[in-house]
């Protein structure tokens, strides 16, 4: 009788495909230059996915769907404070959340992907 062949395990992430998915989520971080987050997991994402693998392509997609999501959300506060000033207050204490929710997640992911996981963000709009 013949065992039927074992399925290959994948390989773990090397240290050059952890450090650009850690770079994907970390570059997130730019929001001095305008679209800067976005840009930076656009440009890894597009560049690296068929160089390096799954992990980064992975990784990179993931970021840009949480900047695309954070960029929907400052959008969407400052939209209701210019609309309606009285009850668009709630949007200007709503914005400096949005951005340290920003730093958060994004330093959480680069920790994990550092350690070679893959990281879900919670609720966000898987658009890419």
């Amino acid at each position: 009788m013949i065992d039927a062949p074992t399925p290959l395990l994948p390989l773990p992430p090397t240290k050059e495909q952890k450090n650009w998915a850690m770079l994907a989520h970390l570059s997130g971080l730019v929001i001095t230059v305008p679209f800067g987050n976005i840009i930076g997991p656009l440009l890894i994402w597009q560049i690296k996915r068929e160089e390096l693998g799954e992990f980064v392509a992975g990784s990179a997609r993931e970021a840009l769907n949480f900047q695309f999501t954070v960029v929907l959300m400052l959008c969407l506060c400052f939209s209701l404070y210019a609309v309606v000033p009285v009850v668009g207050v709630l949007g200007l204490l709503l914005m400096p959340l949005c951005l340290l929710g920003d730093i958060y997640y994004c330093i959480a992911a680069t920790i994990q992907c550092s350690h070679g996981n893959l990281f879900r963000y919670p609720l966000i709009l898987r658009v890419f």
